[in-house]
C-alpha cells in the first residue's frame, strides 16, 4: 500500500472547512477510539465514522472522501460525544462533514431514506421504542423530536433552507 503523504496546506484547509461547517472539536481529537467503540455505525461495518474520519480529515483527506457514503451511516445516537474523553463532539464532526457532502450534492443514495426520516421525525433513524422504554420504567415516549411537532417544523425549516432542500428531496 503506498504512503500518504501528509500535505500541511490541505490538512489545513480541511481543518478549517469541517470547523465551518460545525465540527469545532475537531483538533481536540487524540484518536483515542473511544467514540468508535460505541458507535452503532462503526459496529455495522460502515468504515468512516467516528475516529476514522477525523483522522482522514486531520490527515488532509477531506475532499478524497466526498463520494464515501458510510458518513450516512450515523445514527445519530450521541454516544460518541458522550464518551469523547477530550470534548471533540464526534457527532459533530460527522455531520459537519456531511453538511459538505451535501453542498457537492455527494450524497448516497441509501441516504435518502434516512434523508426522509430526518424530515420527518427529526431522525435519521428511529425505531418506536415505547414498549421497551416502559418495561424499564420510561415513558414511552422519548422527550426527542419525533413526539414534538414544534421541534419536527423547525428541523424541516433548517433542511428545507438547506442544499439539500434545494435538491427537492423533501
Amino acid at each position: 500500500m503506498p504512503a500518504i503523504v501528509l500535505d500541511s496546506d490541505k490538512i489545513k484547509d480541511s481543518v478549517r472547512r469541517i470547523m465551518e461547517y460545525g465540527g469545532t472539536g475537531v483538533l481536540k481529537c487524540v484518536q483515542c477510539g473511544a467514540c468508535s467503540a460505541v458507535c452503532p455505525g462503526v459496529k455495522a461495518g460502515f468504515p468512516i465514522l467516528c475516529r476514522m474520519l477525523i483522522k482522514k480529515i486531520l490527515d488532509g483527506q477531506f475532499e478524497e472522501l466526498v463520494e464515501e457514503t458510510s458518513t450516512w451511516g450515523c445514527q445519530a445516537c450521541n454516544r460518541c460525544t458522550e464518551v469523547c474523553p477530550q470534548g471533540v463532539r464526534p457527532q459533530e464532526v460527522v455531520f459537519a462533514y456531511r453538511r459538505y457532502q451535501a453542498s457537492e450534492l455527494a450524497f448516497s443514495s441509501s441516504a435518502t431514506t434516512s434523508q426522509m426520516n430526518l424530515y420527518g421525525t427529526g431522525h435519521a433513524v428511529f425505531t418506536e421504542a415505547g414498549p421497551l422504554r416502559e418495561k424499564v420504567g420510561l415513558p414511552a415516549k422519548a422527550p426527542t423530536s419525533a413526539y414534538d411537532e414544534k421541534a419536527q417544523k423547525e428541523i424541516q425549516a433548517l433542511l428545507d433552507d438547506s442544499p439539500m432542500g434545494e435538491l427537492g428531496l423533501f
